[in-house]
């Protein structure tokens, strides 16, 4: 074969590969974009389904803050969310959950009233070009969000003396009624509404993502087909080079030997080789084609090594948050709670018929604290909760909570425990007694209340974006009414607890206590445990009668 006709073979193999190649290329370009585009378009959508959601919790918030303390601004921010849904109001920048958050503490100003670029909710459904279905799902969404909007302007009208009547206006008046605006928002229809509403709104979004899902699926495959083909493409231009310097190699042994010493150098990796080009024959032209490809090469593993290496930090940036977010998950929730959680379930309520509720809080605190000044009373409260929590593994009770200075802990739940009422004394006298050491270190005075009360609870998760694992039942407040009348420094207890205990631990009797909104309870002071005070005989000879009746 003629030099001449093997070059024209060869130029015209290459500039086919060249442009399969170069049109590929644009193909994966737009394939990109595609793919971009619909993760903008999903999270889009994500976006307007939660401004519906969130939109109604703070219409149901703001509703339920004016019917308890009558704040014409409730009003006029609920109103504000209802414009902004209905596109009367221009949608502020930034408007998250978080937003009303803002308003509510004064560090925002409510958003203007004006209806310059304001869309309704709907119109920026439509915009993003949902189906037939996901518009159906926002609809009933909209008609469900209409009857709880109906039902909560009811409730604010009647605590200002408005009722309905009967011709959708609230004209009527009368005297103004909290009972029935309360009974309203806290009514099963209302909650019943709430829950439809949010049950749409899942399933429009469900409905989203699996469109979506399905959407960025074949686009990702269709990505990978023209990766895939690119490099088959690359792969047989890089063939035919080299069969072709084998050809050259016979016919031109010295400028062909530094062609090809060139070329196996890229071969190895050295992708920054090049051929001397020099003279204007067909060689030349070889080497200038061969040179070029090697700078495409080169370009295109630059790529290749920088996605590698964004692809590896991406996926370790997701395993640190995963861990992250299951740490902060166990801080949040017991550990038996959270691990419920994670493996789906997703109503969590249980009764406990035999627990021990404990609270504390700190004698004067308000006084103490406006004296401290913030930064102390944080680290004091710091280095109090901090021990209590070391006590609260010690003993193998739970923390609930802590609001303000007080802190509540439970024994038997969410493990059931029959030494619940034990593990809760114990704790409560290790508390007692860090109390008193810790008392005498800092140079202002600190003493503690203590509450105790055994009985039946319901415990159980609430929230859904903000978990809380919390109780109920009237051992709660009855423990909470135990700490608020007793003496500082001392442990209050109530004879329930003291019946479960008496045979270890040693009681002081405290008579009789009035308990609000209760009946009168007989009372008692935990003073520690039997084995642990060998004084007991000699103290209670000083106070035989209290001891009597209480140990």
């Amino acid at each position: 074969m003629k030099l001449r006709t093997f070059f024209s073979i060869f130029f015209l193999l290459l500039v086919a590969l060249a442009g399969a190649n170069l049109a590929l290329g644009v193909f994966l370009e737009k394939a990109q974009q595609e793919l971009e585009a619909s993760h903008r378009e999903l999270q889009s959508l994500t976006t307007l389904a939660d401004d519906l959601v969130f939109s109604s919790q703070w219409q149901t918030r703001f509703a339920r803050g004016y019917i308890s303390n009558n704040d014409p601004k409730r009003v006029d921010w609920y109103n504000a969310i209802e414009a902004i849904l209905n596109g009367k109001v221009a949608r502020p920048k930034d408007y998250n959950f978080g937003y009303w958050d803002l308003v509510n503490g004064g560090i925002i100003p409510p958003p203007e009233k004006k209806r310059d670029d304001a869309v309704s909710i709907e119109d920026r459904f439509l915009s993003q070009n949902i189906t037939a279905q996901e518009l159906n799902k926002l609809k009933e969404a909209r008609s469900f969000l209409e009857k709880v909007v109906g039902i909560e302007r009811a409730a604010m009208h009647a605590v200002d003396g408005e009722f309905d009547d009967g011709a959708g206006t609230f004209s009527r008046k009368g005297k103004p009624d909290r009972t029935l605006a309360t009974k309203l928002l806290f009514s099963d229809e209302y909650r019943k509404l709430n829950g439809d509403l949010a049950l749409k709104i899942s399933q429009m979004q469900e409905l989203i993502r699996q469109r979506y899902a399905t959407q960025i699926s074949q686009q990702q495959a269709f990505t990978r087909l023209l990766f895939t083909a690119n490099t088959y493409i690359n792969i047989g231009l890089f063939g035919m080079v080299i069969l072709s310097l084998i050809f050259l190699r016979n016919r031109f042994a010295v400028r062909s030997s530094q062609l090809m010493t060139v070329v196996h150098d890229i071969g190895s990796g050295n992708l920054s080789a090049r051929v001397p080009v020099s003279g204007s024959d067909e060689i030349s032209e070889l080497a200038t084609t061969i040179n070029a490809m090697a700078e495409d090469l080169n370009i295109a593993f630059d790529k290749l090594e920088n996605k590698i290496k964004l692809s590896g930090e991406a996926l370790a940036d997701l395993e640190v948050e995963r861990s992250r977010s299951e740490k902060l998950l166990h801080n949040i929730l017991p550990a038996a709670i959270a691990e419920r959680l994670r493996g789906g379930e997703e109503t969590i309520a249980e009764v406990f018929p035999e627990v021990t509720v404990f609270f504390s809080d700190i004698v004067g605190f308000t006084e103490l604290s406006a004296k401290l000044g913030p930064h102390e009373t944080v680290n004091m409260l710091n280095a109090i909760f901090e021990k209590f929590d070391e006590l609260v593994e010690k003993h193998g009770v739970e923390k609930i909570k802590t609001i303000g200075d007080s802190y509540m802990v439970v024994g038997g739940v969410p493990t059931r425990d029959p030494l619940h009422c034990q593990h809760i004394a114990d704790f409560a006298l290790d508390a007692q007694s860090f109390i008193n050491d810790f008392g005498k270190e800092v140079p202002y005075p600190l003493k503690m209340r203590m509450g105790v009360h055994t009985g039946t609870v319901a415990a159980g998760v609430v929230g859904r974006k903000r978990f809380s694992y919390d109780l109920w039942g009237d051992v709660v407040n009855v423990a909470s009414r135990f700490e608020s009348t007793c003496e500082p420094d001392k442990i209050h207890v109530s004879e329930a607890v003291k019946v479960r205990l008496t045979d270890d631990y040693v009681f002081l009797d405290d008579g009789t206590v009035d308990l609000k909104g209760k009946e009168t309870m007989r009372s008692f002071f935990l003073i520690g445990k039997k084995t642990q005070m060998p004084g007991i005989l000699d103290f209670k000879s000083s106070r035989p009668a209290a001891f009597q009746s209480g140990s």
